[in-house]
């Protein structure tokens, strides 16, 4: 080839470069792989370890303060139950101690009774009465007892002091010393609960009595 083809050549690949427009770059093909994005670094954050240990100690800490919470709430309700339950008691303990009063009052109108019971019973023609009478004193007692009201037996029983009030010492030798011979007024209780003692009169085997002679001679001297 001579220099001047060379030239021509040459100078018809410039020209063509110049006039015409840039080639794109070839696009990739599917099987080639791309690289992956990499995120910024304001969009992940990672915790460090000191972070991690402070977070769980906080949540322990959470964790114990509702456990102690909860514990302060259960003695709570725990007192609560047991204020109810005493108030409930000291309640039940004001009832029962007025109905004892009143019980106790009401004893007085059952010996009046029981009196005009045995002084109708003693009186000719006023049997009609004591049939009455007996009628009413019955009902008194079913009534009293429907509310806890027991007697205390004490004839023939031995002498308790926390039942019973001896107000006369009687002697007899065949009987057992501390015996209950009589009963002066009757004694009750209230379901199991003394409201009015026995008044008694209670045995002794023998009641030593002053010498009138150890008297005389002390007198003397």
């Amino acid at each position: 080839m001579s220099v001047a083809d060379e030239k021509g050549t040459k100078g018809t690949v410039e020209k063509g470069s110049k006039d015409g427009k840039k080639e794109k770059p070839s696009k990739p093909s599917l099987g080639e792989r791309q690289p992956l994005a990499r995120p910024e670094e304001d969009t992940l954050k990672l915790v460090s370890t000191s972070e991690l240990v402070s977070l769980r100690d906080e949540l322990r800490r959470e964790q114990e303060k509702s456990k102690e919470y909860l514990n302060k709430l259960l003695y709570a309700q725990a007192d609560f139950e047991n204020y109810r339950r005493r108030l409930d008691q000291e309640l039940e303990s004001k009832i029962e101690s007025g109905k004892a009063k009143l019980i106790e009052n009401l004893l007085t109108i059952l010996d009046e009774v029981e009196l005009a019971l045995e002084a109708a019973k003693n009186t000719e023609g006023a049997s009609t009465v004591a049939a009455g009478l007996e009628i009413v004193l019955k009902r008194f007692h079913d009534l009293l007892g429907a509310e806890g009201l027991a007697r205390i037996e004490a004839v023939g029983k031995k002498f308790d002091p926390t039942l019973h009030e001896a107000v006369e010492r009687v002697e007899r030798a065949e009987t057992e010393e501390g015996t209950v011979l009589e009963e002066v007024r009757k004694g009750f209780t209230l379901k199991g609960k003394l409201i009015r003692p026995s008044i008694v009169k209670i045995a002794v085997p023998h009641i030593a009595k002053p010498d009138s002679t150890e008297w005389m001679e002390r007198g003397e001297s």
